[in-house]
């Protein structure tokens, strides 16, 4: 039997690391320490390198001995010999719509649904991962590796409508592990 965890983080300010006792877990759980980032959330190149420098300092004072991160200029070769490499795979927060398009661009979804490890989605990661999310009255489509829906950034404080369930809220800094096994 082989397993999946997927972590679903209702968001994690990751200049600040305060999710940083996960991290390290997730790297205890690491067989390979090896992590990968799928930074794609932002059609600004300067934010995401100024962000691709936070996750690499980050991840690597938790351990991890390689971040690596895909490029949307690399082959199909190239993306899976990467995904192969590492047991931990990460999605971060920012606009889940361009997350969403340039995974789906390049069918990164049905190598996230086979791989067996350890996936972690933070905010717009999360959405993702899940079924969806509606944030503000607009609809966010995921891929269903969870088969529910997620609300990222929940505040119990504010007025909320859920119109779509089964969901899951998930508050700022707070996170949810689902294991998923399969029989081979």
């Amino acid at each position: 039997m082989r397993s999946q965890i997927i972590i679903l983080q209702g968001g994690e300010d990751v200049r600040k690391r305060t999710n940083v006792e996960l991290m390290r877990t997730v790297y205890d759980l690491s067989n390979k320490k090896k992590i990968l980032v799928i930074p794609w959330t932002s059609e600004s190149d300067s934010k995401e390198f100024e962000y691709r420098k936070i996750f690499k300092g980050y991840f690597s004072d938790s351990g991890f001995n390689e971040v690596t991160f895909l490029e949307k200029f690399e082959s199909e070769i190239d993306i899976n010999n990467k995904i192969s490499s590492v047991d931990v795979i990460y999605l971060p927060g920012g606009d889940p719509e361009i997350l969403y398009r340039e995974i789906k661009i390049r069918s990164i979804d049905s190598k996230l649904k086979d791989f067996k490890g350890i996936i972690i989605g933070n905010s717009a990661g999360a959405i993702i991962l899940s079924r969806g999310s509606v944030i503000e009255k607009r609809f966010f489509k995921g891929f269903g590796l969870i088969n529910f829906y997620v609300f990222v950034h929940f505040n119990l404080s504010e007025n909320q409508n859920f119109i779509i369930e089964p969901n899951i809220c998930i508050p700022e800094n707070t996170w949810i592990c689902i294991e998923q096994a399969t029989r081979f």
